[in-house]
Formats: structure tokens, sequence, C-alpha cells
């Protein structure tokens, strides 16, 4: 792989990283309201005499309570790497969960409404429902349809239900009222959390671009000379792990600043461009590291390859320089390179600066001997 495309991977967010908030946004409200289900179904049930004759009934329903209140925490999520499918089929099992103790208690209130033996019991249910369908249109209001749909499990039952309960017509219309204030809480809330999330992809988006910016020359796309240092120390270490020699070019563009004279400044940076490109094509080894240096100056570390094997790399680059000019705007530029070559073997003691400055010194030397040429330092071998 090409040292830009290693750079941009490293530098690639984890995938979905909107999805990734929403699973730890969700996870944080699971920790609570489990239990409170499992709480009021006891307050609920205790003045009745529910336990006694529907003893069964009542046993089943208060452990389902439990069992959904313990699979709020199971299984703990994905990692915030992990692809988006896999945080996806975690949020669509929380949900089933949250859906499911939503659908549980509705049932509850559906028995409460309309058992007489649940009369007493009655009271504490609606006044547990005003609670907990506005603690889901508080908290659960990340996926709107889930949030109206867990709302509606939670709530409808009562305005419904209630004429056949006895209940007086303004109780009923109170309640009806309330369904159209749980309706503007949850949009609310679903707005105010997108725009939550919605800055969250700002700031990481500005984050993540700071970071490619510290590491990408931005005319080029290639590394700049502060990763290529980086690639190179590291570099360095693993091929003398491995026992493999590490090679340098060091390359300039010739007479560059005719071009900038005769075309102009942005003809130049078209060209440092093109040139880019040409390196791209030229350079397609595995773990091979491009940057620019600056100006116009570049850089180009071959891993496993002696001083021999990366002057044979450097001519064709200067080659293909050569025989095909660039492309500009202008017309064709036969422009030439002067590239300088120099390599560590596996058993040296010198270091990433001193590869540079080998490979920088046989670089001049291709100028001095005339330019559009490839010299090999062999001072570090």
């Amino acid at each position: 792989m090409q040292g830009a495309r290693r750079m941009q991977d490293q530098a690639r967010p984890v995938q979905s990283p909107r999805l990734a908030r929403e699973v730890a946004d969700t996870r944080q409200r699971l920790v609570t309201g489990g239990a409170f289900y499992l709480l009021a179904w006891v307050v609920v049930a205790a003045p009745s005499d529910a336990f006694a004759s529907h003893a069964l009934a009542s046993g089943l329903v208060g452990l389902a309570f439990l069992l959904l209140a313990i699979l709020r925490f199971l299984p703990r999520p994905p990692p915030d790497d992990a692809p988006a499918a896999r945080l996806q089929a975690w949020l669509d099992s929380r949900w089933a969960v949250v859906l499911a103790t939503a659908a549980l208690w509705g049932g509850v209130l559906s028995w409460t409404m309309l058992d007489p033996h649940m009369a007493p019991g009655r009271t504490a249910a609606l006044l547990c429902t005003i609670a907990f369908a506005t603690a889901f249109a508080h908290n659960y209001s990340l996926r709107l349809g889930r949030a109206a749909l867990g709302i509606g499990l939670i709530y409808v039952p009562a305005p419904v239900l209630m004429p056949y309960a006895g209940e007086s017509l303004s109780v009923v219309v109170t309640m009806g009222i309330y369904t159209a204030y749980l309706g503007l809480v949850m949009v609310r809330s679903y707005r105010e959390y997108q725009g939550q999330l919605d800055l969250y992809d700002r700031v990481r988006s500005q984050r993540d671009e700071f970071e490619t910016l510290s590491r990408v020359d931005p005319l080029t796309g290639l590394a700049n000379r502060r990763y290529f240092s980086g690639a190179m120390d590291h570099l360095l270490v693993e091929c003398r792990m491995r026992q493999q020699p590490l090679a340098m070019l060091v390359m300039d563009l010739d007479h560059f600043k005719y071009v900038n004279d005769e075309y102009g400044h942005d003809a130049g940076d078209v060209c440092l461009a093109r040139f880019a490109d040409r390196m791209r094509e030229v350079f397609t080894a595995p773990g091979v590291h491009l940057a620019r240096l600056g100006g116009e100056e570049f850089g180009v570390l071959l891993p496993g390859l002696d001083a021999r094997g990366a002057a044979e790399a450097a001519e064709r680059m200067r080659a293909s320089l050569e025989l095909h000019p660039l492309e500009l705007r202008e017309g064709l530029l036969a422009i030439t390179v002067s590239i300088g070559v120099a390599s560590l073997a596996p058993g040296s003691s010198a270091e990433g600066t001193d590869l540079y400055r080998a490979a920088d010194r046989a670089m001049y030397q291709a100028k001095t001997d005339g330019r559009n040429r490839v010299r090999i330092d062999l001072g570090t071998a």
C-alpha cells in the first residue's frame, strides 16, 4: 500500500460514529428504568387481591418485569469501531427489550382498568403510566417512530379504556389532552437529540480534518514531512526486526523555478500535484511511503530494498518523467528530476536522520553532475 493510502487509512474515523454515539447514549438511558416497572407493578397489585385471586398471572408479570430489567444490561454494547451492522443489531435488540417492557406495562394497565379485582390499584397504575410515558418521551426519543410506539404501548390504554372503567368525562379528556403534550415533548426531545448528534458530527469532522492536515500535504495529497519522519523511524525499527534493508529516495524537480516564472505559480502547483500522481503510478510496491518534503522536493521510503534495488526504482521514476512529460493546462511540460538514493543495511547502527542526509547528499550530487539522473550514496550502507 502506498504511503498516502496508508496514512488515509490511519486517519479514517471509526465506522458509523453517529451510530456509535447513539449506542452509547442508549446504554446510558437503559441503566435506569427497568426496576421501576417491577416496583410499580408491586405497588399496583398490592392493594388489590391480585396476588391471591390471580397468583400465577401476578407472579409471571413480576417475573417478566424482572427479566426485562436484567436484559437491559445484557449483552454489553459492541465497541465504537464495530461494523455498523453490529451496532444496529445491538440497538435493535435493546429497543426490543424497551418496547416489550412498554407493551407489558400497557397490558398491566389494561388489566387494572378492566378487572374489578384490580380497582384498588387503578389510581396508582394511572399515575405510574403518566410517569412512564413522560420519561419515555424525554429519554427514548432517539428514534422518533420507535418512541411513538413505546409511548403508545404505555399510555394509550388509559384514555381508551377509562370510559369502560367508569371514570368521569373530565378525567378522560384530561388524559387525552396529556396525550398531545406527550407528542410535543417527544418531538422536541427528538429534535434536540438530533441537534446534539449534528453538533457531535461537526466537532468530529473538524477534529478529523485537523488530524489529516497535520499529516497530509494539502497540495499533493501525499504525506507531509512531519508524518514522513515518523514513518521513517517506525520503518527503521520494523526493518531491523525483520532483518531487512530500508532505502530512501530524495527527489528534486529540475529547474522548477522556471515553471513558476514562465507559467505562473498556479501552474507550478499543478505541476507538483501531477508529479505526485506520477509517483503513485510508479511506486506501487507494498509498504512504500510517499511524501512531499517541501517545495519541489519529494521523498520515498522503500522497505526491503537495498541501494541497488532502490536505484532501479528511482530510474523508473526518472525515465517515466523524461519519456512521458506531465500534462498541464498549458500543454505538456518537459521537466526532469534529480534523485538521490541511500539505504541502510539491517545491521546498521545509523538512524533515520543519517539515512535522509545520505539520500539528500546523493540528490545534490545528481544536481552537480548535470541533473536528470540518479545517484547513490553508499556512506550509510
